[in-house]
């Protein structure tokens, strides 16, 4: 693209400069009343301050003609004007838009050249033929001869486009570093966990509302403090030493879990994760410390522990037990296969008893169930052959586990030699608790047949009989007794409850 001549722009002083020079060059030569534009004499000498301006200017005369540019408003154009060419004509093509977005009906410069009026820094969007958009400052002067006729104008362009760009993009900077800050003070305050942060002598700094409900000490308590104020004494050392070589740079990072004391004298557990902030060479500025409340967790491991230990004695009382049936079944029987049925029907007995304490976490057994369940596979209470009378009350493990074996050689008796070995037999199973004070307070249990073959004193005492009479006494303090009467057997046993509840617990 061939450009004419050019220079860079005009000064206030270079348009008056102009303006004298189109003044001498139509002194004398133009009629009076006549505006006339300066000879291409006079323009020429523009050209010299066009090139020394550093933004884009150009001239034309009042028909819009474009008669002088310099390359930086080529630069702005994307193309240079052809001669003659009116600057409406040259902007055919391109749309203008005035600082708020609205669309501008003429150019700046067509405006000014019509009204004559001075154009001072005015910021305009143009959108050029090929579709992009730029940001433009525009200036424009009217320029006079020295009759002080107008004859046309001058007009600078500064592309403000990447300018405008830095100030958006320091904004949407500026925008997202508010939106950033607003989100952690949001997320900091209302956190589930507790934040603090920490100068290097473990000065609190800054703290959040988790962290004064977590230690039950107000905002104002915490930033006098320092770290270690209300650490458990046998946790401090630990934790203090951490700190140390986290602010001395040995370490970056530690997690530790400690106890704490609340301020209502309450000791907790607290899980802590200790981060560093450190400047660009290295230098420590502050710690951040997230903590939270593992009390709960750290008290369900050790009632935990407490469950394992105990199952580990139930299960070493258990051996014990199964050892013990063994052993007396075996001296009870002539024969493997009556050692086998009576065997499997007490570990039968032992297995329930312990499904009923686990439906109950181990912590109780119902009594109504434990009788039915010992009785029931044999008869139901729908045949009309067992009543089950007592009020509802639960037993503690070890007496439920002693109850259970007793009331199965009560059952296995019935079931050979008793009510149960023939279709009229009944059995009724009563229970109660005699009222008084806890450590007195005792529970009834009688078992009476009646309807059976007629009953008789055993010469020698079974396994039955020695299991029930020995365990009520041996392993509940209790006592048992049982009557050989003609019209059935009838067993009455009394267990302190106290008794078998703190054994239970001190087997735990």
């Amino acid at each position: 693209m061939s450009v004419p001549k050019t220079g860079r722009g005009l000064s206030a002083h270079s348009a008056g400069a102009l303006d004298a020079r189109a003044a001498d060059a139509t002194a004398g030569g133009s009629p009076p009343g006549t505006s006339q534009p300066p000879t291409d004499q006079a323009l020429g000498a523009a050209d010299t301050f066009l090139d020394l301006l550093p933004i884009a200017t150009a001239i034309c005369d009042l028909d819009g003609r474009v008669v002088r540019f310099n390359r930086r408003a080529v630069e702005i154009w994307g193309r240079a004007p052809r001669p003659g060419e009116t600057h409406d004509q040259f902007t055919a093509r391109s749309k203008f838009y005035a600082s708020d977005g609205r669309a501008m009906q003429r150019s700046l410069l067509s405006e000014s050249l019509r009204t004559g009026v001075s154009v001072r820094d005015q910021e305009i969007t143009v959108e050029r033929p090929g579709g992009d958009r730029i940001s433009v400052l525009v200036s424009i002067d009217p320029l006079f001869d020295s009759q002080g006729r107008r004859w046309g104008a001058i007009w600078c362009l500064q592309d403000v486009t990447e300018r405008n760009r830095a100030i958006e993009a320091l904004d949407r900077s500026r925008q997202d570093l508010r939106q950033q800050q607003e989100r952690w003070n949001a997320t900091y305050e209302h956190a589930a966990i507790g934040i603090v942060e920490l100068d290097a002598e473990g000065r609190f700094m800054r703290v959040n509302e988790a962290i004064c409900s977590i230690i039950g000490f107000t905002r104002e308590e915490l930033l006098g403090w320092r770290l270690f104020n209300a650490t458990h004494p046998n946790d401090r050392d630990n934790d203090e030493e951490m700190y140390r070589k986290q602010v001395e740079g040995e370490i970056g990072d530690y997690s530790l879990e400690k106890r704490f004391i609340r301020k209502d004298g309450r000791v907790i557990w607290v899980a802590i994760r200790s981060s560093t902030v450190r400047d660009a060479a290295g230098r420590f500025l502050y710690a951040v410390r997230v903590v939270q409340d593992v009390t709960e967790r750290r008290e369900f491991e050790q009632r935990q522990k407490l469950l394992i230990d105990e199952l580990n004695h139930r299960v070493k009382n258990t051996l014990a037990t199964v050892q013990s049936l063994a052993t007396q079944t075996a001296r009870g029987t002539d024969t493997p296969e009556e050692f086998r049925s009576a065997f499997e029907g007490r570990l039968i007995a032992l297995s329930q008893a312990h499904d009923q304490l686990t439906r109950r976490h181990w912590t109780s057994a119902d009594l109504r169930d434990l009788v039915a369940a010992s009785v029931l596979p044999h008869v139901t209470e729908a045949e009309g052959r067992i009543a089950l009378e007592g009020c509802a009350v639960t037993v503690a493990p070890r007496i439920a586990l002693t109850l259970a074996l007793a009331l199965h050689e009560l059952t296995t008796n019935a079931a050979k030699y008793g009510a149960l070995s023939n279709p009229a037999g009944r059995i009724a199973i009563r229970w109660r608790v005699r009222d008084g004070d806890l450590p007195t307070r005792r529970l009834w249990i009688e078992w009476s047949e009646q309807g059976g073959p007629e009953v008789s004193a055993p010469r020698h005492q079974g396994f039955g009989t020695r299991f029930i009479v020995g365990s009520v006494s041996a392993e509940l303090q209790g006592t048992a007794r049982l009557d050989f009467a003609a019209e059935g057997l009838r067993c009455t046993m009394e267990i302190p409850i106290a008794v078998g509840a703190a054994k239970s617990k001190d087997s735990a």
